[in-house]
């Protein structure tokens, strides 16, 4: 166990995946003038945590493996699902939970104390893309 700890391209992922949570923090304290390290584990907003990683841990595997094995081809397709359920499954969350806040809102008018709260399902292409430039750029400097 403790030697796939020690494997570059995991360390690379997993730091990479720390960065844009951080990302958040110190975003989140610029425009809102505040700490919030809720931010840390918020699934929602730019860089997107999940392509950072993982698009970060296929560079860093191409990098050590070359781009032409076997191991890059398969965490290139790993990444690539990864990218596409990133943006598929939480905006498939992301509107199951519009249609809760609707109820949600209808409830409201009924009791005053029903609230609404928004969860940060949603990714854009934006934030997903965001994710995979940082993690590439993450993947070569660390590399």
């Amino acid at each position: 166990m403790l030697d796939i700890i020690q494997q570059k391209p995991f360390l690379v992922a997993i730091l990479a995946g720390l960065f844009a949570q951080s990302v958040k923090v110190v975003s989140f304290l610029f425009v809102e003038k505040r700490v919030n390290y809720r931010r840390f584990v918020q699934t929602d907003g730019m860089p997107n945590m999940h392509s950072t990683a993982f698009s970060a841990l296929a560079i860093a595997v191409g990098m050590k493996a070359g781009f032409d094995s076997l191991e890059f081809a398969f965490s290139l397709c790993l990444t690539a699902i990864i990218l596409v359920d990133t943006m598929n499954v939480k905006n498939a969350a992301s509107r199951q939970a519009e249609a809760i806040w609707l109820l949600l809102e209808r409830l409201r008018k009924d009791n005053p104390r029903a609230r609404a709260e928004n969860t940060g399902l949603s990714y854009t292409p934006l934030d997903v893309f965001s994710g995979v430039v940082v993690g590439v750029i993450f993947a070569f400097v660390l590399y």
